[in-house]
Order: C-alpha cells, then sequence, then structure tokens
C-alpha cells in the first residue's frame, strides 16, 4: 500500500484547490481519485454532506455517512474507499500549525478535543452544523478557485479561518457548559493518553522510547502501553512510529534537506536506521520518496 503526504495530494489536484503548498481543499472526485492510497502527515478534516464514503483509519474500517465530520492527525492513517454516487463532500489537507493556530484559544482545553479526536476521529453532526460548515466550505472553494484575484490566497485563508471557527463554536457548544464534569468524569486512562500526546509533541523527535514517557508520567512501560492501546487500538510505538512518520514526509519535501540532515534531526544513530524505519512503514525508502514526489 502506497503511502502519500500533503506533497502528493498538492500535485494531485487542479491548481484552483491549492494554496502555497499548505492548504488543499477537494471535493468529491478529487477524494475519489485518492481511493485506495494511504494518507499520513498531514491533519485531514473531511465533511459529508451527502451519500456514503467507505474508508479506513488505521487500517479499521469505517462508513462515512451523511452529516459525519473526520478531523485526523498527522501521525494517523486515513485511507478513502468506495464513493458512493451523488455524494457531496470535501475534505481539507493541511498542516498541524494551520489547524492548531485557527484553533488556539477558541476552543475551551484543546487537549481533550485532541484526546477527543484521538479516540474517536469521526463525528456525527446534527444536520444544522453540516449545513454551516459546508456553506462555509463551498466559501471557501470560491475563493480557491479565483485564480485571477489579486488577494487569493489572502481570501482563501480567511474563509478557512471562518471554517474553523464555526467548528470551534460547535464544539465549545458541545463541551464548554459542562467542560468540569466531562473533565472529571474522564477516564484515568483517557486523562493518561492526553498526557503522553501533549509529552510527545513537545519531546519528540528527541525522545521516541516508550520508557521516557512512562518515567514523565509516573507510570510504567507496561502500564502505559496497556493502557494507550486500550484507549486508541494503537500501541505506545506506533503512535511514536506514525508521528516521526508524519514529520519524516515532511521534511523531506524541502530538496534543500539532504536525507542525512533529516536523520540527523529525527534522531536516529544512522542514516541507515532512518531509512530501515522508513521503509518499513512506506515500503520505499526516502530517497525513492522523495525522488517520487517529482
Amino acid at each position: 500500500m502506497k503511502h502519500i503526504g500533503l506533497q502528493q495530494i498538492t500535485d494531485s489536484v487542479d491548481e484552483s484547490h491549492r494554496i502555497d503548498g499548505e492548504l488543499v481543499l477537494m471535493d468529491t472526485d478529487d477524494i475519489a481519485r485518492l481511493s485506495g492510497y494511504d494518507i499520513i502527515g498531514c491533519r485531514l478534516i473531511v465533511l459529508v454532506a451527502d451519500g456514503e464514503i467507505d474508508a479506513a483509519i488505521n487500517g479499521h474500517a469505517v462508513s462515512l455517512e451523511k452529516n459525519d465530520f473526520v478531523d485526523i492527525l498527522e501521525g494517523t492513517r486515513l485511507r478513502f474507499g468506495h464513493v458512493s454516487p451523488g455524494t457531496e463532500a470535501v475534505c481539507i489537507a493541511t498542516t498541524r500549525k494551520q489547524i492548531m493556530d485557527a484553533l488556539l484559544g477558541t476552543v475551551t482545553r484543546i487537549q481533550n478535543y485532541i484526546l477527543k479526536i484521538l479516540t474517536e476521529p469521526v463525528l456525527h453532526l446534527e444536520h444544522r452544523e453540516a449545513v454551516i460548515l459546508m456553506r462555509q466550505a463551498r466559501l471557501m472553494a470560491s475563493a480557491f478557485s479565483d485564480m485571477s484575484h489579486r488577494y487569493r490566497s489572502e481570501l482563501a485563508r480567511v474563509y478557512f479561518k471562518a471554517f474553523i471557527l464555526e467548528l470551534s463554536n460547535m464544539l465549545t457548544g458541545r463541551y464548554e457548559n459542562d467542560m468540569e464534569s466531562y473533565t472529571a468524569n474522564l477516564k484515568k486512562r483517557d486523562m493518561l493518553i492526553a498526557g503522553f500526546m501533549e509529552l510527545l509533541w513537545k519531546h519528540l523527535p528527541a525522545d521516541k522510547e516508550v520508557a521516557f514517557y512512562a518515567k514523565e508520567l509516573c507510570v510504567t512501560p507496561k502500564h502505559l502501553s496497556r493502557a494507550i492501546k486500550a484507549g486508541t487500538g494503537k500501541s505506545p510505538h506506533e503512535i511514536i512510529a506514525g508521528e516521526l512518520l508524519a514529520l519524516a514526509m515532511q521534511l523531506l519535501r524541502n530538496d534543500n534537506i539532504l536525507v542525512q540532515q533529516v536523520s540527523d534531526y529525527l534522531h536516529f544513530s544512522d542514516q541507515a536506521a532512518f531509512s530501515k524505519f522508513f521503509k518499513k512503514y512506506t515500503g520505499t525508502s526516502p530517497a525513492e520518496y522523495r525522488k517520487s514526489d517529482k
């Protein structure tokens, strides 16, 4: 199974569907063309307004139906499958920074939202909510498609921000009123997972060992592994590998960075170890992956 990231997605869509290689807005046809590929290394937001899309998240089959919203983190694999006739959907592909910058300060206790989408990436919206988000997505698509507009990029980003603000308003409405009870009722396991992810994003790539995170969280590696596996379906090693792979794919997009430098930045012992890791998860070497981007 071939893995693709933001660069390949950007290259696969029409120029009128992308902004500066950092923000891609795909329609139903674009989604169908990506069927069969494992997408990893970029933040994905999917909204299904009508119809049905078969998909797999980290290998687990899901059916995305009318009014379903999906938020996929960089280290999570998403694969689109069959798209039913008459489906209307959009998929935004971007970076964590773009999303988190837009969400910062708007979603109460953002770590709880991150935990939520890590364990339950598919959210079924009320019809009214889906209509509001799709309306913003259409406005965004209109800005993307106006290639002659002097401020196309800036306008598209404004509509993207508006989409995120509408999303944030919905999420805040769901959680803000009972956030204290929501947090209090979180299982210790879930709080442990949230703490692990927060530490991971802070210390990766320098620290890749489960023992390091277990020590920081004052639990044993065995306990941490059991809790994360039970809560997410993935082991800590798999989550760490997914985040590393996502970061590696992003770095390899830059031709000015040597593969050896990518290996050093990710704190592998040598380039051979990095290449072995990369090939294990993608089926191709870093150099071959970079070449396939062209």
